[in-house]
């Protein structure tokens, strides 16, 4: 094999792995469920980005969003996703778990009084109750809805909602 072969392998491997890099980056940085307004009708939407063809454009160029699946096309049709431009401009603020993790860095538990303090990934999640203090875990709820179950619930501790379900 000569010299310059050896070199442009090198030079392409070189691209290659920089390429991979980048589009696994954009793909962690911007997975997750999402909570959009739809343009359409004002309501919120749950939504999820189509992580393989933002990980190849990021590979390339700059991230392009697209949508792999929205709470509305069940009732609607695909749309022309006008709500991508949320996501762009503040990606952060639209991730369900940040979401989550900003409205109970300021809250105690309902029924302890305990200070939650930022969520981590890695840690029990905690719940809510309803007005009537039934506990809802996360898992348990539509995505789209969580703004209203925000609005209107108390939050719960993962102790707590060990305790008050737990049977004997």
């Amino acid at each position: 094999m000569t010299p310059w072969i050896s070199i442009v392998l090198v030079v392409m491997f070189g691209i290659a792995i920089g390429a991979g890099w980048r589009g696994a980056h954009a793909s962690w940085k911007l997975h997750g469920k999402r909570i959009v307004t739809c343009p359409e009708n004002g309501q919120p939407a749950a939504v999820d980005l189509a992580m393989w063809h933002l990980a190849l454009s990021a590979a390339v160029s700059a991230p392009a969003l697209q949508l792999r699946d929205c709470s509305r096309w069940r009732d609607r049709a695909r749309c022309t996703q006008p709500c991508l431009r949320q996501i762009e401009a503040a990606p952060e603020d639209s991730l369900v778990s940040s979401m989550l993790s900003s409205w109970y860095s300021d809250k105690t538990c309902v029924f302890c009084g305990g200070a939650f303090g930022r969520l981590t990934r890695w840690e029990h999640q905690p719940c809510v109750a309803t007005p009537d203090l039934l506990i809802l875990e996360w898992k348990d709820v539509q995505p789209e809805t969580i703004p209203s179950i925000l609005a209107t619930h108390a939050p719960v501790c993962r102790t707590c909602l060990v305790a008050e379900t737990h049977i004997l």
